[in-house]
């Protein structure tokens, strides 16, 4: 499982045509560190560089997972503490959305967002994820509010709480576990994003890294390169791994007390 990352490593401090020597070796000779710092300036022909892209990463994925975050709440609260005309209906058709293909509302949205004069921009990408999240993650908030008992709400209310105050003081410190756990599942999934970017946005101005390794890991003669490529991608990983090892703690809790692990 590890040796792939370790070629990763090894191809991004190798010169050009090290990664068809065969043996590859321990370490590549000459060692040339300084691909990852060149690749982070990006080439003087591209109007575009990693830190760019890297930024537009991160606010699309955090953007996007903050939206989400907060909509699963609100929905899944309300689905699982109110009782209102067609509650089942509409949840079924939620689950329902977990079954229907992201290629089914592609065009649609697309033409949506040309109209509204959005494209080649990171906000076609960010903006529907502000109205209901994902139907997975409010199917999973549902049923994590619905396991807590409703004294919590009623004792509460004798203390003057409201519905509002009553989800954000009392229920969400109590689900920060699976919070976290669905964080970052979906902000890995819009950090590793590559159909979305691709269809939205055109300009270097807008793209992120999942795009940009592409542009900038190739030569102007179409050629790839290897460990300028590899180099990029090093960078690409880091964050998440980084988030994922500073957060492994409440990304265990989270599966084992919200059912993300199939229980």
């Amino acid at each position: 499982m590890l040796f792939p990352f370790y070629y990763l490593v090894w191809l991004s401090i190798a010169k050009d045509g090290s990664e068809f020597n065969f043996p590859p070796g321990f370490l590549p000779h000459p060692t040339h560190p300084g691909t990852i710092v060149s690749a982070l300036a990006g080439r003087a022909d591209q109007s575009g560089t990693v830190v760019h892209y890297f930024v537009n990463s991160l606010q699309y994925a955090g953007l996007a997972t903050l939206g989400c975050l907060i909509m699963q709440c609100l929905v899944g609260y309300g689905f699982a503490r109110f009782r209102f005309p067609g509650r089942n209906l509409l949840f079924s058709l939620t689950i329902a959305m977990m079954m229907m293909p992201f290629v089914v509302t592609l065009i649609p949205r697309f033409l949506f967002f040309a109209h509204l004069g959005l494209t080649d921009s990171l906000w076609p990408l960010i903006i529907p994820w502000w109205f209901g999240g994902s139907p997975y993650g409010i199917f999973l908030m549902r049923q994590f509010f619905m396991s807590l008992p409703r004294e919590l709400d009623e004792a509460a209310r004798v203390d003057g709480l409201n519905h509002w105050q009553i989800l954000w003081r009392i229920l969400v410190p109590q689900a920060i576990p699976v919070l976290v756990s669905l964080g970052i599942l979906e902000f890995v999934y819009f950090w590793n994003d590559l159909l979305g970017p691709l269809i939205y946005t055109q300009s270097d101005g807008s793209q992120p890294i999942s795009l940009g390794i592409f542009t900038q890991g190739t030569g102007s003669t179409f050629t790839i390169s290897y460990p300028r490529f590899m180099a990029i991608a090093l960078v690409m990983i880091a964050p998440v791994a980084l988030m994922f090892l500073g957060l492994q703690r409440q990304f265990r809790r989270g599966f084992l007390t919200s059912g993300l692990g199939g229980r």
